[in-house]
């Protein structure tokens, strides 16, 4: 019984500290935050070492610029993030049961793919935790509006859902 617990503890250890050394995979996620009304949008932009946002004025002669950077990220979070096969996702999601305008346009670059996703009033299990992560990390006059519950439950009693595997070609 002793030796049972013992190479169970062992291998738990190993696991975990297995998982914290391994490296990140590089990629780089932005999102895209946009109030039109004011003529502005908002870049966060999230890579396996650091996160920038960006105030993108949209009138003339306006000049982008940095309104926030750091690069202490919850390292387990974001190797989860690099773990996302970017080919497996679609290119749109809609909850079209809800129609208050939120969505997130997201690009997601790894290795030489740039996947353009966009999320309206959608939750989706690997790229929602993404802005999850990022509204944790930045202030809270930075922090994107999201809220998780609200989309889950308003997804599960709604039928009528888009998904669109690839936009079309032109």
């Amino acid at each position: 019984m002793r030796r049972s617990i013992a190479l169970t503890f062992l291998l738990c250890t190993l696991i975990t500290n297995g998982c914290k050394n391994e490296p990140i995979e590089p990629f780089e996620l932005s999102v895209a935050d946009f109030n039109y009304s004011m003529a502005y949008s908002i870049l966060y932009r999230l890579t396996n070492d650091s996160l920038t946002i960006t105030y993108r004025g949209e009138l003339e002669n306006e000049r982008d610029s940095i309104i926030f950077t750091t690069t202490e990220l919850p390292k387990n979070k974001i190797r989860e993030l690099s773990q996302i096969r970017i080919d497996s996702l679609s290119a749109y999601y809609s909850n079209d049961c809800i129609a208050d305008g939120d969505i997130k346009v997201l690009l997601f670059k790894k290795n030489d793919t740039l996947k353009r996703i966009q999320l309206n009033n959608y939750y989706h299990h690997e790229l929602s935790p993404a802005i999850e992560i990022i509204n944790k990390i930045v202030p809270e006059r930075f922090k994107m509006y999201y809220d998780k519950n609200e989309l889950m439950d308003r997804m599960e009693n709604c039928e009528d859902k888009q998904i669109i595997k690839n936009w079309p070609v032109e």
